[in-house]
């Protein structure tokens, strides 16, 4: 609109009341009954009656639909959960200010258990913390050690605000914030929505109803409100039952830290109804089940993409590149050859039989619909990918209609799941941090990423006996921090994004190695105590999120009945290897890391690995230098992962580590 203020209008009058959430109940796929705030409005004439925040600010309908592809009253699945989202854009209420309302759960046509319920939320007025809730499970289900019937309780950390909120977190960020008096602006931050899932104490427990905090009641200007839009449980590995039961472990990931992949001239990598071809050098293979299924992700995309075909397939061993060793086998999306995923969203496809090995390497065809003009995806991924004509090629087996791209990152895929044993599965460790996970300097053949070493190491450790008993992902970024911001406590028990999404979607994930703080101690231009207690800080509350959760498959049971007694994540911390000459620190920088390596020496005793002492000039935590035999033009080579995989290997085999993974 022209004309619009610099700034949008703010009042410090109350707002009108909103529906009192006294005795509301609705079920959790069609929440119209609890809906209580209008959050969201259409501005053509005149603005539609809406107020998020008490000063009569809110979202603009257009940049949901339009511009992002979340329809009204239509469902999207944001980390893995599928939620339902209220009907938006008419001046009615589109979403629950949190007050208490009960959310059913119907025994059919939802997912009724798993293992996190994931709440799509915002708050205005600042952010909201400490809002407590309580999650009912169905009669003979989450049964305390007694056997008595119990419910759980829980608790969102902190829900951030939806225009200062940290950006990074956010599951899907709009341009525009509309105002009461017909005018639109675009702050700079954009208004976002959140992501935050909360641990089930029971995965795989049938839940009957979920109780929202009883946080407000209405909206007022510069007081906290926590406003959600919808919640959904995310499913656990475990699929079917009797005969058609499945189980998947994850095998291969690449997390996305970028929303334009780029070419190596520096241009915006784009497609136009061209087949991408893309090679995943997994981990685990299948098992008897020879099952197989992809994951897709547009979690940093700002707008929907759809995909009119897709397989997956084996590379052909001995041509290599985008040659397929049999005809590539098509791709199913809930029954149908394309998928369209709106900003922010995944998917994940229907199984398949594929019978995949041990480190094989499986190319994945998507075929775009129409233009992308920018990709997301992760943005320095070593990882060489195919482009063909404007054609469906993806029932290709032949290389001839694809040419290798310049790409500098992988874009969309975001993982690969196998089937694994259903009465004795395995699990899968994620490797999460920055370049110290993610190889930004490796060969580019897709084949030297940490989990790749580790995958190598693991197999040829002379101490075992070459088979491979866990899935090796991937969960490395270029981002220069994976640390949480403090918002509320050092000691948080759910999760935001990108932790959610990187690391807690993950198939079947029991173990989780943490390998970041680099970047952050680059990045800080204070002194070296206050560098390094921040990275302790970040390290800890990273350590707290993720081990709030549960293993998918470690329910026990008691006459026949799931109980709450079941295994956390377990989550290992590395100490951070010295900085390199192209990277340097400055000294106060190398004091903060010495200090923060000590630190994790002293606190994690049993759950540290230390990567510092792997590739570290004397073989310590504190040494300041990488040894030369690590480093090519003084980046991180092949063998400087090789030696980090080493390292992990050799602490798992010491009984060093209290909890082995599995």
């Amino acid at each position: 609109m022209s004309g619009a203020p610099a700034q949008p209008p703010r009042t410090t009058s109350h707002s009108a009341p909103s529906r009192s959430a006294a005795q509301l109940t609705c079920a959790i796929n069609d929440t119209s009954g609890c809906l209580n705030n209008t959050a969201t409005s259409t501005i053509t004439t005149t603005t539609s009656p809406a107020d998020a925040d008490g000063s009569g600010n809110s979202f603009n309908a257009a940049d949901l639909t339009r511009t992002a592809g979340w329809h009204s009253g239509r469902t999207v699945t944001i980390d893995g959960a599928t939620i339902t989202l209220p009907k938006f854009g008419t001046g009615t209420y589109d979403n629950m200010l949190a007050s208490g309302q009960t959310l059913t759960v119907p025994g059919s046509s939802v997912v009724n258990t798993g293992d996190a319920v994931v709440f799509l939320a915002f708050a205005t007025g600042a952010a909201a913390k400490d809002a407590t809730g309580t999650i009912a499970y169905a009669k003979n289900n989450c049964l305390n050690p007694n056997g008595d019937p119990t419910d759980q309780d829980y608790r969102l950390d902190t829900v951030p605000d939806w225009l200062s909120g940290p950006p990074s977190a956010a599951s899907i960020t709009l341009v525009h914030e509309n105002h009461s008096n017909n005018t639109q602006t675009s702050p700079s931050s954009g208004p976002k929505i959140y992501a935050v899932s909360v641990p089930l104490a029971c995965p795989g427990s049938v839940i009957s109803s979920i109780s929202l905090p009883q946080f407000t009641n209405g909206v007022q200007a510069a007081q906290p409100a926590l406003h959600i839009l919808g919640l959904g449980i995310r499913p656990t590995t475990a699929t079917g039952s009797g005969s058609s039961a499945q189980h998947w472990v994850g095998t291969w990931a690449s997390v996305q830290d970028t929303d334009k992949v780029q070419s190596s001239n520096g241009s915006t990598a784009a497609v136009n109804s061209q087949t991408l071809r893309i090679p995943a050098h997994v981990s685990i293979g299948t098992d008897s089940g020879n099952g197989a299924r992809i994951h897709l992700s547009n979690a940093m995309g700002a707008t929907p993409v759809t995909f009119h075909a897709a397989s997956v397939a084996l590379q052909d061993t001995t041509a290599a590149g985008p040659t397929a060793a049999a005809a590539p086998v098509t791709l199913t999306f809930d029954g149908s050859p394309s998928v369209t995923i709106p900003a922010g969203g995944d998917a994940t496809s229907d199984p398949v039989a594929l019978t995949v090995q041990r480190q094989a390497t499986v190319l994945v065809s998507l075929q775009v619909h129409g233009e992308a003009p920018a990709m997301p995806g992760n943005s320095v991924a070593r990882t060489p990918v195919w482009v063909s004509d404007r054609a469906d090629r993806t029932s290709d087996t032949a290389a001839a209609h694809y040419t290798q791209t310049t790409y500098t990152g992988l874009p969309y895929l975001s993982g690969i799941d196998v089937t694994t044993s259903t009465s004795s599965p395995t699990g899968s460790l994620v490797l999460y941090g920055d370049q110290s996970v993610n190889g930004d300097t490796t060969s580019d053949d897709g084949r030297h990423h940490l989990s790749d070493a580790i995958t190598n190491a693991l197999v040829n450790d002379p101490h075992g006996d070459a088979s491979l008993d866990y899935g090796v992902l991937n969960a490395g970024t270029d981002s220069n921090s994976t640390l949480p911001p403090i918002t509320n406590s050092t000691n948080p028990v759910n999760a935001l994004n990108p932790h959610d999404r990187n690391v807690l979607v993950q198939g079947n994930v029991r173990t989780v190695l943490v390998s970041t703080g680099a970047a952050d101690l680059r990045n800080c231009t204070s002194d070296a105590n206050t560098c390094a207690t921040d990275v302790e800080n970040g390290l800890a509350s990273l350590d707290s999120q993720l081990s709030s959760y549960y293993t998918d498959d470690s329910q026990i049971y008691i006459n026949q009945q799931p109980v709450t007694q079941n295994s956390n994540i377990t989550v290992y911390l590395a100490t951070i290897t010295p900085f390199t000459a192209v990277h340097p620190g400055t000294a106060a920088q190398e004091a903060a890391r010495e200090q923060v390596n000590t630190y994790l020496l002293d606190n994690y005793p049993g759950r540290l690995i230390d990567f510092a002492a792997a590739v570290s000039t004397d073989g310590t935590a504190t040494s300041s230098t990488v040894k030369a035999a690590d480093l090519s033009d003084g980046n991180p080579s092949d063998a400087y992962y090789a030696d980090l995989a080493g390292r992990y290997v050799n602490d798992t085999d010491s009984d060093t580590l209290i909890y082995p993974p599995n």
